[in-house]
């Protein structure tokens, strides 16, 4: 695969959640610890999140999906989303697809009056926190995540206020 096709970034469905299910596998697979609770979800399970008015979006270079994040709405005094387990496969990892996801996702939070995005991140990830707090997310103790893993430490908690300013653009773009 090479970074040089055509980069774009879609909202999935739930006729998509056996996609977003084999993107998180695989992009997890020895990277995040096996204790994940990721790795004993199904397509099923994906497939939820969209019935509780969650959604994703799906990163494609040259038409081939390559990464994806996820979302749901958490109850909190405004209008909030949680980010859940975005992943990118190992090819196009540092080419900026991270950052084009959670743009998309916040340019579609916007546009659905979220004033506010939670996540959590494994404590055995740092680069994970720093690559949140490039774009914006601070530590936060007071998020009350959806869902934690009973198996792992709680996680890293962070949060980041919407305004109506425009989402953070890539630090480096894919090359398209």
């Amino acid at each position: 695969m090479s970074p040089r096709g055509r980069a774009t970034v879609t909202a999935a469905t739930a006729a998509d959640a056996a996609l977003v299910h084999d993107l998180t596998q695989r992009a997890w697979h020895g990277t995040v610890a096996a204790n994940s609770s990721a790795y004993r979800e199904t397509p099923a399970d994906v497939e939820v999140l969209f019935k509780h008015g969650g959604g994703a979006f799906v990163a494609h270079l040259a038409g081939e999906a390559v990464g994806s994040v996820r979302f749901v709405p958490v109850p909190h005094a405004e209008p909030s989303w949680e980010i859940k387990r975005m992943g990118l496969l190992r090819e196009v990892r540092g080419l900026g697809f991270g950052t084009l996801l959670a743009a998309a996702l916040e340019d579609a939070a916007r546009a659905a009056g979220v004033r506010r995005l939670q996540l959590g991140v494994r404590r055995d990830q740092p680069r994970l926190v720093a690559f949140w707090a490039t774009l914006g997310f601070e530590a936060d103790a007071s998020v009350a995540l959806s869902s934690h893993n009973p198996l792992t430490e709680p996680p890293v908690t962070m949060s980041r206020r919407l305004d109506s300013a425009a989402s953070p653009r890539p630090r480096r773009a894919p090359a398209s």
